[in-house]
């Protein structure tokens, strides 16, 4: 049966950014069937009443740590293994509880889409893996198992192991040597030995995953020396880089437009803990737009919580970017950038029912998420929710 989402003011983020007011969304077996201004409505049809109302596609999030990241005792933190400063098998999928408050955090916030997994205590620190936000299982909500194998430059590998440890890496060169070190063992094996490798999961199989093209490198660096040497270390080994956090980036843009790499920016709503985030900046996302470079922009839940990531995006429309193009760096760009744009980040035919529907305008300060749907199903209702659990 066809479930018709009637009279809203629908923000597709399309390739042609299109907007209908009083128009129709088309869901069927969890896909949408059709969007715009519709004709007439089968007989058998479910009609929700949405006038008045506006929906976008479901946000995406695509540095989190949702799910992995104990948050309320650091003691049963999963997110880092704190064992060695090298750890390339460590996957998230085998350290998400889909069960964790943070999905609910999401699913009220409209977020239904994350890239989730290990933290950036270790140079290499593990798998990351990209969820909806709502399932039965853990299995049901993957959408890419292996999205990217991820290392750290900066102070905390350093401050980790070299200062709380007393090991290796004790210094940014450490730190980049140790990055280096996969790759460059990868490199040496024969074709017999790379396919050995892969069948068997030695810890040279992500790197040998990364230079075959099959997942990214996803560098977390701050400090612009830091970003700098991911750059240097992507170009030397020829795979495809994504820059995290990149928060001197607006200090260099001519050099990261020029190396080609994912950018995902933020967090930029904290104060400045360590003195590498010093020249945080919330008009960095309109800086990297003028530069023509594109991005995503990120919560790194908890430490901005998932649900505050659409006034992540509001507060860099407060600093001079364009509305549209914040909505897309939470939608449709970051689904673009992580790949995923086949099946999420607009509202078109054939696409995932993952939609959200507001009150007002996203970015208006009274816009509540009234309702979260994923694959068709709602998974957030404001109205289900007691009084005092709205803020």
């Amino acid at each position: 049966m066809v479930t018709v989402f009637r009279g809203a003011t629908i923000l597709t983020m399309d390739e042609k950014n299109t907007v209908f007011r009083n128009a129709d969304l088309w869901v069927q077996d969890g896909k949408i069937v059709r969007v715009g201004v519709s004709s007439e409505i089968p007989a058998d049809a479910e009609v929700i009443d949405a006038e008045g109302q506006v929906i976008t596609p479901g946000l995406i999030d695509i540095h989190t740590h949702v799910g992995i990241w104990a948050e309320i005792d650091e003691r049963i933190n999963d997110a880092c293994e704190y064992s060695s400063p090298f750890t390339p098998l460590m996957s998230a999928l085998d350290g998400i509880n889909n069960r964790h408050f943070s999905f609910q955090q999401a699913r009220k916030g409209g977020v239904t889409t994350v890239q989730t997994g290990t933290g950036s205590a270790n140079p290499i620190g593990g798998i990351w893996t990209i969820l909806k936000t709502a399932g039965s299982s853990l299995e049901e909500m993957i959408v890419v198992e292996k999205s990217g194998l991820k290392g750290a430059l900066g102070e905390n590998p350093k401050n980790v192991f070299g200062q709380s440890y007393k090991k290796t890496p004790q210094t940014r060169m450490a730190v980049a040597q140790l990055i280096r070190k996969g790759f460059q063992q990868a490199l040496e094996l024969t074709d017999a030995e790379r396919a050995a490798a892969l069948e068997s999961g030695t810890e040279l199989a992500p790197f040998i995953e990364v230079l075959e093209g099959t997942m990214p490198l996803h560098l977390h660096c701050h400090r612009a020396d830091d970003i700098a040497t991911a750059i240097r270390i992507g170009k030397e080994f020829g795979v495809k880089l994504s820059l995290e956090h990149c928060t001197e980036g607006h200090m260099m843009l001519e050099a990261i437009k020029e190396s080609g790499a994912s950018v995902t920016l933020g967090p930029y709503m904290l104060p400045a803990t360590k003195y590498e985030t010093r020249n945080l900046t919330p008009e960095a996302p309109k800086l990297f737009h003028e530069a023509g470079i594109p991005f995503a922009i990120m919560t790194d839940h908890p430490f901005i919580p998932i649900h505050y990531l659409i006034l992540c995006a509001t507060e860099a429309v407060r600093y001079g970017l364009d509305e549209v193009t914040a909505l897309r760096s939470i939608t449709s760009q970051a689904a673009k950038l992580v790949g995923i744009d086949d099946r999420v980040g607009s509202l078109e035919s054939d696409k995932d029912a993952d939609f959200v529907i507001w009150s007002h305008h996203p970015f208006e300060s009274r816009a509540n998420v009234l309702a979260t749907y994923i694959n068709g199903n709602k998974v957030y209702d404001k109205e289900l929710e007691p009084t005092w659990r709205r803020q």
